[in-house]
């Protein structure tokens, strides 16, 4: 009889040994691959504006680095104001014309974890608006019924001055080019 109790132990702890295993290797694979922060440099387009202004071509093109950042500083806001069930620790954008391509890292309670998430990009008078389209972690893809974000909006109009309005935007395989409206006559407003 102690035979069958000391059976039932080691299959016991066999079995809690096995899903210790299985919960550390899924912890690996959905750790991060990459170091991730969420800091980001403050852009200033007054030069690119003044440029602009002296050539009276009512048109500049942000780079894909100026968008991300300005992208960053949104997402940053976004999480203050919205509860999305996970801590965000660092994210990394990409633009490709209107597609963007988020690496994020974060945290479920105590569990790190990396992923991809896919958005398109439009816009809304002078506004960006980043479009949740899938996430994914590593190859596997997680349901929107299991996490969605709300549209981002990422604001050109607070990095730019009064005197100019976003007219048209174009996506670009490695930026954006911005057309503007121009009240030319409170140009020397600015000098």
């Amino acid at each position: 009889m102690s035979r069958r109790k000391n059976k039932g132990g080691r299959i016991l702890l066999g079995l809690l040994i096995f899903i210790l295993v299985i919960g550390g290797v899924g912890i690996w694979y959905i750790s991060p691959s990459k170091s991730l922060n969420l800091q980001y440099q403050s852009i200033d387009i007054k030069d690119k504006i003044m440029k602009m202004l002296e050539a009276r071509q009512p048109e500049m093109i942000l780079s894909n680095d100026e968008v991300a950042q300005m992208s960053k500083k949104k997402l940053i806001e976004y999480m203050n104001t919205h509860k999305i069930g996970v801590d965000i620790t660092g994210a990394d954008f990409e633009f490709n014309g209107q597609t963007v391509t988020a690496d994020m890292n974060g945290k479920w309670g105590v569990i790190p974890f990396g992923a991809t998430l896919q958005f398109d990009m439009t816009t809304n008078g002078s506004a960006l608006v980043l479009e949740h389209q899938s996430t994914r972690i590593r190859s596997l893809d997680v349901p929107t019924s299991v996490f969605k974000l709300e549209p981002i909006e990422v604001s050109l109009r607070e990095h730019l001055p009064n005197i100019v309005t976003v007219k048209k935007v174009d996506f670009l395989d490695e930026g954006m080019k911005l057309t503007f409206k121009i009240d030319w006559f409170s140009i020397p407003s600015l000098f």
